[in-house]
């Protein structure tokens, strides 16, 4: 899911901005930072890769990043880079709404996401997924096409494996 979130952001200007030195830029790309749960100690970390188009190209990264970071347990082993968006995981609730508060949002034009935990309703796989988006930069109309992209992508998965 992180890779075909990935792929559908970076398909859509309007979650690829941010302030830099009082500027409105668009980035190239963004890379996600997510979290990874530390079993042991109920902690976590926040870790990034960078994005790639190549499904395994993206998941080899993943994996070296995690292997990486396996045993450090900052929340953030390394800094996150500037062009970034944030993934994090409620994968033993399915929710219908969740909210994050995020201080001093008043410039931080990153969006976030939180995925729930999927069930499955006849033949389909459903999972919750919350948008939170600066107003400054996104409106409904662009999560609405997020939300479409994503969709399709999950629908073609096995079309990248």
């Amino acid at each position: 899911m992180i890779y075909l979130l990935s792929q559908a952001v970076n398909q859509h200007p309007a979650f690829k901005m941010s302030m830099k030195e009082g500027e409105l830029i668009l980035w190239d790309r963004v890379d996600p930072v997510y979290t990874v749960l530390h079993q042991d100690t109920e902690t976590f970390s926040a870790l990034s890769v960078p994005y790639s188009d190549s499904f395994m190209d993206f998941i080899d990264s993943y994996n070296q990043v995690l292997q990486k970071n396996e045993n450090n347990r900052s929340f953030f082993p390394e800094q996150a880079p500037q062009n970034h968006f944030n993934i994090s995981a409620l994968p033993w609730i399915h929710f219908e709404s969740f909210n994050l508060n995020i201080a001093d949002f008043t410039d931080y034009f990153a969006p976030s996401f939180t995925f729930g935990k999927y069930q499955t309703e006849g033949n389909k796989t459903l999972m919750p997924l919350a948008i939170q988006v600066h107003h400054a930069v996104c409106d409904g109309i662009h999560v609405a096409k997020l939300i479409d992209t994503l969709q399709q992508a999950c629908t073609t998965i096995k079309t990248l494996i």
